[in-house]
């Protein structure tokens, strides 16, 4: 017999408005939506969530994850990365190609998606990594679209050698794939040349500080690929998606560029928003990641393509990276890797920034972390709604609740995070993945986590 959930009392906030409903919830899909209390004397309910007080939103969706499985280190992995997911009320995450080998056939993939099926605890869609090296070929895209990845992913700019980049031939290429299948092709768009440059002119001056780092790689690293990508994209009419923005100028490129009819969207992450410079030199190697993290006055420029639609979604663009080796930037800034952990606090960095600083509608909020993502990345109609037949991916928040962020309340491999001692507002009170409670933050510790390992499943993108 199937299992039937209410969740009652709250306030269902989706991208298209607030509601004081009731939501019934059967064979993981939303059932119905209710009177508010209604469900409260139903008598054929097995559980009863009691949201009073609560807002109640579609689960958010994280398109930007490095949880880097397989790898021999294991810095993160889908099992602790999905827990650090579901904590912070993300009920499925697009994870990136980067792995050891990185996912470049439809065979890695397929590994990919059965590791995801061992040991995560939310959903799990995959980008397909483009790099044609190693032999890679059109064909090798062809058949990842295939296998059900959500997007084609490159690096215009050097990453590791695991994930060479690609010049500007090679993005014509994987255009012409994407323009053919439909998927987006994410790009991370930094100007390899420039980069170099800046790289070497810190070096040559002896400058490992750590703004070494923010002036090896300024704005106008990220706006000359931008702009280089936006050319190519219209010229082949393929869906370009540029990875984490940081600069206003890559933003407003890409603001004319939709107004032209472009195929293009973007994303950016809480700490471009939330975090500068400033951050930078006290942090060290510890917020070194790229783009670099931007002056002050720039975070501000930045803010009004939130605000006024020009960026498509949030995101986090987490990483595991051990506090060890972040630590040997305190020498010399280019020693530490880059990349920072933030699945956790994807919704409550970018609630606190948006809506309670800002004054973002809440409905515009949900429709940054969970619907667009889920349109974007082809997962609609199953993700990024409350409607029925929609998978009943919840979160129970709580807008109100005040809180600070600690190491020890953490569920990520690494025992850091850039937003520690910081407080927000805004807090992820439970998280229910097709219709099971996966974190349940009145519990203590381990226990706040109910489902099983492997409870998450690979989603494969819906044809658009």
């Amino acid at each position: 017999m199937a299992w039937t959930v209410a969740v009652t009392g709250g306030t269902l906030v989706t991208g298209e408005g607030r509601v004081r409903a009731d939501l019934l919830l059967r064979d993981e899909r939303v059932v119905t939506w209710l009177a508010a209390d209604a469900a409260t004397a139903m008598t054929e309910v097995d559980e009863r969530i009691d949201a009073t007080g609560l807002w109640v939103l579609p689960g958010g969706i994280d398109v930007h994850t490095h949880f880097e499985e397989p790898d021999p280190n294991l810095l993160e992995g889908f099992e602790t990365g999905s827990r650090a997911a579901a904590a912070g009320g993300i009920t499925t995450v697009v994870e990136m190609p980067q792995a050891h080998p990185t996912t470049t056939t439809a065979e890695l993939l397929r590994e990919k998606a059965a590791m995801v099926a061992r040991s995560a605890i939310v959903d799990v869609a995959l980008w397909a990594g483009v790099t044609f090296a190693g032999g890679q070929t059109e064909a090798d895209l062809e058949a990842m679209a295939a296998a059900g990845a959500a997007a084609f992913k490159s690096f215009m700019a050097s990453s590791s050698p695991f994930f060479p980049a690609v010049d500007t031939g090679g993005v014509l290429r994987a255009m012409e794939v994407a323009a053919a299948t439909g998927l987006p092709y994410g790009l991370h768009a930094e100007d390899d040349a420039l980069l170099r440059h800046g790289i070497g002119r810190m070096k040559r001056a002896n400058r490992v500080d750590p703004m070494a780092h923010a002036e090896s790689r300024p704005p106008v690293v990220e706006t000359v690929a931008v702009a280089a990508a936006l050319v190519l994209a219209e010229e082949t009419g393929a869906p370009l998606h540029v990875c984490h923005v940081a600069s206003a100028g890559a933003l407003r490129l890409i603001a004319d560029a939709k107004r032209r009819g472009v195929k293009v969207t973007c994303e950016t992450c809480p700490q471009y928003l939330v975090l500068d410079t400033g951050d930078l030199e006290r942090l060290r190697g510890f917020a070194r990641c790229a783009p670099a993290l931007r002056p002050r006055a720039e975070v501000d420029a930045i803010w009004p393509f939130v605000l006024d639609g020009t960026v498509d979604l949030l995101c986090s663009d987490h990483c595991g990276v051990t506090p060890e080796s972040k630590r040997r930037g305190d020498e010399d800034i280019f020693a530490a890797p880059l990349g920072l952990p933030g699945v956790q606090t994807l919704l409550p960095a970018s609630y606190t920034g948006a809506v309670v600083e800002r004054g973002m509608e809440p409905e515009r909020w949900v429709r940054l972390v969970s619907a667009r993502p889920a349109a974007i990345f082809g997962l609609a109609p199953r993700k990024g709604s409350l409607a029925i037949g929609a998978d009943a991916d919840l979160v129970l928040f709580d807008p109100e609740r005040r809180w600070t962020v600690t190491v020890e309340d953490h569920a990520h491999r690494q025992p850091w995070s850039p937003y520690e001692g910081m407080t927000l507002q805004g807090r992820v009170v439970r998280t229910i993945r097709r219709g099971e409670t996966i974190f349940d933050d009145g519990k203590p510790g381990r226990e706040r986590f109910t489902a099983a390992a492997g409870s998450g499943r690979f989603v494969p993108r819906v044809a658009s």
